[in-house]
């Protein structure tokens, strides 16, 4: 039981920090993601290639896969994102399930299609945490997925940019008034969403394959971790993620893996029946706050 939970929950921080991007990109920008998978899928293959390609550790080029989701992320918010601030919905989904697609088609220009795997001496090795013997490459990703997590948090919540960036949350009309520019604010926070989903990606493909076609999965799940934690919050992002991450352990072993993905979508229904505006999100009408309330 008790290895069954440390699992989910390693897996819960990776969950984590492909979905702090999403949140905090609905929380300032209020743009409905649904191509943030495909960011974490260039992380996994760009690691891949760069760790096979160099002969070095995927942990050893991660920083270099974090600059290539950030410029990544620097492009599709100028040819794609600026232009969807403030439309509809509709236009909002369409525009980014469109760049889901063409993001796949181009990955599998470039990769294949073939399914990529590294064999990393350090990810291989076990240690013993808690009593029971954990791959090296899952608890990695957990450290640095959490960390990162708690670091947007203080940043957002503990600089001078970081309440520049809530009040552009908070109130748009009221931020440009006293001299802010909620641009710069929407560059910085979408920039920072596609590298940390791009650094999930480098931290899961050590323990995992992938191809061109697997963010479409991150996608689905972080959505579910986004709702269950509150749309842009970034506490409910971490606690939802290890949350979804537990649940996905518990009943992989005790239901069978086939239900995995079936009991994440079981949380996502009860909860926007119980309470949809999530564990930690603010029910409509109240003020913005990225990360909960002070």
């Amino acid at each position: 039981m008790l290895d069954v939970i440390v699992y989910g929950l390693l897996t819960g921080g990776v969950l984590a920090l492909v979905a702090v991007g999403l949140t905090l990109i609905f929380g300032i920008m209020d743009i409905t993601n649904f191509a943030h998978g495909e960011f974490m899928m260039v992380g996994m293959l760009s690691t891949a290639a760069m760790s096979t390609g160099l002969g070095m550790s995927p942990y050893v080029v991660l920083p270099l896969v974090a600059i290539t989701g950030a410029v990544v992320g620097l492009v599709i918010h100028y040819a794609i994102i600026i232009h969807t601030l403030g439309k509809s919905l509709y236009v909002q989904v369409f525009a980014t399930f469109g760049l889901s697609i063409l993001m796949q088609s181009i990955a599998a220009m470039i990769f294949g299609t073939r399914y990529v795997a590294l064999d990393d001496p350090l990810a291989s090795t076990r240690i013993n945490l808690f009593g029971v013997y954990v791959e090296t490459a899952k608890l990695i990703a957990f450290v640095v997925g959490v960390g990162l997590v708690i670091a947007i948090w203080v940043v957002l919540h503990r600089t001078r940019m970081g309440r520049e960036i809530r009040a552009v949350s908070q109130d748009t009309f009221a931020a440009r008034v006293i001299g802010l520019r909620p641009a710069k604010a929407y560059l910085i926070i979408f920039v920072v969403g596609t590298m940390f989903a791009a650094i999930a990606g480098g931290l899961v493909i050590p323990s995992q394959i992938a191809n061109a076609f697997s963010g479409t999965n991150w996608t689905l799940v972080s959505f579910v971790v986004v709702v269950l934690g509150g749309f842009g919050s970034v506490p409910g992002a971490l606690v939802g993620g290890l949350i979804v991450g537990v649940v996905q352990s518990l009943t992989g072993f005790y239901v069978g893996t086939q239900w995995q993905q079936a009991s994440i979508f079981v949380i996502f229904v009860l909860v926007l029946l119980l309470r949809p505006q999530g564990l930690f999100g603010r029910k409509s009408g109240d003020s913005a706050l990225v990360g909960g309330h002070e």
